[in-house]
């Protein structure tokens, strides 16, 4: 059977510390391109550079977060069990296998959770949660590995607008905070332009635009979905 090229001829270069969108209707190559930058999958040709000019490798993949668009939390655990398994990678393998956490790591953790308001969440089930809640559960998660990236793959899609803001401005303290980079997939224009540097517009596994976010209008987003520019 024949194999399908999703990805064709794409460019991308990210700063360090910057916050960027990819945006392009379903079946565009998103998410694809995030898991080829995360070493997830391996593109038939072409190179992937990162930390001073590093190819990808398993022991640099350590330091790349990624918070997919189903979140992948456990529901039958609670908040804190969702969070500390971020920190696996971080600590000797008996010691999770034994659910036997270093005090630092578990204090980490409730630091953590307390920055985004939901430590009085720790041992509530997550299937009891709301979306909103749920994405800081994944933003917390994906925090407690230490990651220098975030990948995110249409973290707020569920979410209305209100959540998906004040969702969106945690993410972005933390980056401010800690100088992570941030790397988005989005279907809305409020929120990408809000909250990314630049947006990379792709349609057919082909780069059309980089602009800057503060540039990207609702007519060119328009056009790109085939929808009704009126439309709210």
């Amino acid at each position: 059977m024949g194999k399908r090229e999703i990805l064709k001829g794409i460019s991308i270069n990210v700063n360090k510390g910057d916050a960027v969108t990819i945006m392009g209707p379903n079946g565009s190559g998103k998410t694809t391109l995030l898991r080829v930058a995360l070493g997830l999958l391996k593109p038939s040709a072409g190179e992937l550079y990162f930390f001073e000019g590093k190819n990808i490798s398993k022991e640099n993949r350590k330091f790349l977060g990624y918070i997919p668009q189903n979140l992948a939390l456990v529901n039958e655990l609670n908040v804190f069990s969702n969070i500390i398994v971020g920190a696996v990678r971080r600590m000797p393998s008996w010691r999770s296998l034994l659910g036997a956490y270093p005090e630092q790591i578990t204090k980490e953790a409730y630091d953590i959770m307390n920055m985004l308001g939901i430590s009085h969440l720790a041992q509530v089930k997550v299937k009891t949660l709301s979306g909103g809640e749920k994405q800081r559960v994944a933003i917390a998660r994906t925090i407690i590995q230490k990651p220098s990236i975030i990948f995110a793959d249409e973290m707020t899609a569920s979410l209305d607008f209100k959540t998906a803001s004040e969702v969106m401005s945690l993410l972005t303290s933390i980056k401010e905070k800690t100088g992570v980079t941030l790397v988005m997939t989005h279907h809305n224009l409020e929120v990408a332009k809000r909250y990314s540097n630049t947006i990379f517009v792709i349609r057919d596994g082909i780069m059309l635009k980089e602009i800057l976010a503060s540039d990207l209008d609702r007519e060119y987003l328009a056009n790109l979905y085939e929808i009704n520019a009126s439309a709210s």
